[in-house]
């Protein structure tokens, strides 16, 4: 849609409330199917895998020998500068993407039985999938991810040790990466490797290993090729489970309650991107405002006006309160006594106002993270551009963080007269008549000025909120039950789904499944800095996954669930 010279009608936007989800009491189709009832936060049993007749993981992954071989992997792979970048061009055209090559060789030495005896797959020339047959096709393959790429050091004289040293200090591996999402990586790999160390072991449900190159950077290009290749493969709805970083890992609380907190969906994502082309001029004589001072009235104007947080019955960060009010009451008091007279609105003040982390499971976040502008000190910017990242709650949607950065931009654009391009062609757009209408509103010195302006937004990296994954149910039965074998003690181990603010690869495989899960392992407290300075993974921590990984995969293998309906046509497995 395009507007000139009036960027907006106030009528047009009389449906959006500023500083409001602008469909507060409609929540996006993805929470339509959330039970209302009362969550009772029952837990499965534990499942222990010592059916099989392997060796135990603490028996395995608890001595100092495992825990040498895992600082040698480990800090084999960390090492590895396997960066991706937003301006990456494609594979095989953008050198940067070569060093991809040297962690795929890392690989093939570090796990020579996931290399003998797993058949693996490029896709897009980094993306790497591996799969081992089951000898049972009916059942429907486990699938475990990660991604190869870590993201950029902005300042490598800040770190306390170098970023691609991967240095040990005999508790944690410090380096880019450590912790997201080589953590992950090498701890699969790691639980395949053992388990394929045993020559006698077949599986009887196929596995998949799926490794992207690109997550940092929206995964289009590996996540998003491997999870088409695997549709063709092997059809829609064709995994039983699919388990990916992310979530909340491992919390604590009194000393007798540990909640394992996967996240069983991730909130929508889109970047809003402004593009403001003016006059220039020499800075001897400015314009009352430079480009880059309408550009910060338009920053100022959305942090402003923050949208407002709101907690819904039956999604995920409410379930965990109800679990963490029933078996940790005295946790949070106040939390426990707005739930239990089931007061939303006062809860909801309460989490928003509890820390950053909470407050944006409940809301969604806006962040200017980008800003470009001005080529030489003595001249006036002729073109200058903001980027707008948004993470959506369940209650918005895309076409309401459009809208509603439109409402704010209004007032401003009136004020200098711009002409504005909104969203030209996309999807998602909001339903809102623009007029052309826009005479009034300049900056009205005492002599006439023509910033001649035009504003052009566009919007890239749109992603719908993730559907919740069910947390009940055979498949969540031997999750659950295998988080809490894995990582028994005193007290009691209290699995529960959340909702993850950012977003991974799963964005990409949500065909494949609707048993998705986003949980990197990792107890609070022992790991840090993902994605800043003085990354790193308490190792103890790390080898705790691995133990997690190994009974995973056998607790899979040993349960008749999730067959395919029929095997006629289950694909190439």
């Amino acid at each position: 849609m395009i507007v000139s010279k009036l960027a907006l009608v106030a009528g047009a936007l009389a449906t959006v409330t500023r500083g409001r989800s602008i469909l507060q009491n409609e929540p996006q189709a993805v929470l339509e199917g959330v039970e209302q009832t009362d969550f009772k936060c029952d837990i499965p049993p534990a499942l222990d895998p010592s059916k099989d007749g392997l060796p135990a993981a603490r028996d395995l992954f608890s001595d100092d020998e495992a825990l040498q071989l895992q600082v040698k992997r480990h800090s084999t792979i960390v090492k590895i500068p396997s960066i991706s970048y937003d301006d990456s061009g494609e594979p095989g055209e953008d050198p940067r993407w070569n060093v991809f090559y040297d962690l795929h060789k890392a690989f093939a030495a570090l796990y020579p039985n996931v290399h003998l005896r797993m058949a693996r797959e490029t896709v897009n020339t980094f993306g790497l999938v591996y799969t081992i047959k089951g000898t049972e096709p009916a059942l429907k393959p486990l699938m475990l991810t990660a991604h190869q790429d870590v993201v950029p050091v902005a300042d490598a004289s800040t770190w306390k040790y170098p970023p691609f040293s991967a240095h040990f200090d005999g508790q944690y591996l410090w380096g880019r990466g450590a912790s997201d999402d080589k953590n992950s990586l090498t701890g699969l790999f790691s639980a395949l490797e053992t388990l394929f160390s045993n020559p006698l072991w077949v599986p009887r449900r196929s596995i998949i290993l799926a490794l992207g190159f690109d997550e940092e950077c929206s995964g289009r290009r590996g996540a998003g090729y491997i999870g088409r290749y695997l549709e063709q493969q092997y059809g829609p709805n064709s995994v039983a489970l699919i388990l990916d970083e992310g979530g909340m890992g491992l919390q604590l609380l009194n000393n007798d309650t540990l909640y394992a907190l996967p996240a069983v969906m991730e909130k929508g994502h889109v970047d809003i991107w402004l593009e403001l082309y003016v006059n220039g001029g020499h800075s001897s004589a400015p314009f009352p405002h430079t480009g880059i001072g309408i550009m910060s009235e338009f920053v100022n104007q959305l942090e402003s006006n923050p949208w407002k947080p709101k907690l819904i019955k039956g999604s995920p960060i409410y379930n965990h309160f109800v679990c963490q009010a029933k078996y940790s009451p005295e946790a949070a008091p106040n939390i426990t006594k707005l739930l239990n007279k089931g007061d939303l609105e006062a809860l909801t003040e309460e989490l928003a106002t509890l820390d950053r982390a909470t407050q944006y499971r409940i809301q969604t976040s806006q962040a200017v993270d980008y800003f470009l502008g001005g080529v030489k000190i003595n001249a006036m910017p002729e073109y200058i551009k903001i980027g707008v990242n948004h993470r959506i709650a369940p209650q918005d949607s895309i076409s309401a963080v459009k809208a509603n950065i439109l409402q704010q931009i209004k007032p401003i654009v009136k004020k200098f007269g711009l002409a504005v391009s909104a969203f030209k062609g996309e999807d998602h757009n909001p339903d809102i008549d623009l007029h052309e209408d826009m005479k009034d509103g300049t900056v009205d010195p005492m002599y006439e000025v023509d910033y001649n302006g035009t504003l052009v937004l566009t919007s890239s990296q749109a992603t719908l909120v993730a559907p919740v994954a069910p947390t009940s149910g055979p498949i969540w039965d031997i999750f659950s039950g295998t988080i809490q074998h894995s990582f028994a003690f005193d007290g009691k181990v209290v699995p529960v789904g959340e909702l993850m603010t950012g977003n991974t690869d799963t964005r990409h495989y949500l065909n494949l499944t609707s048993h998705v899960y986003r949980w990197t392992p990792t107890r609070e407290g022992h790991t840090a800095n993902a994605h800043t300075v003085d990354e790193r993974i308490d190792m103890q921590s790390h080898l705790e996954a691995v133990r997690f990984y190994y009974d995973l995969i056998r607790n899979f293998d040993a349960s008749p669930v999730a067959a395919f309906e029929g095997q006629g046509d289950i694909g190439e497995l």
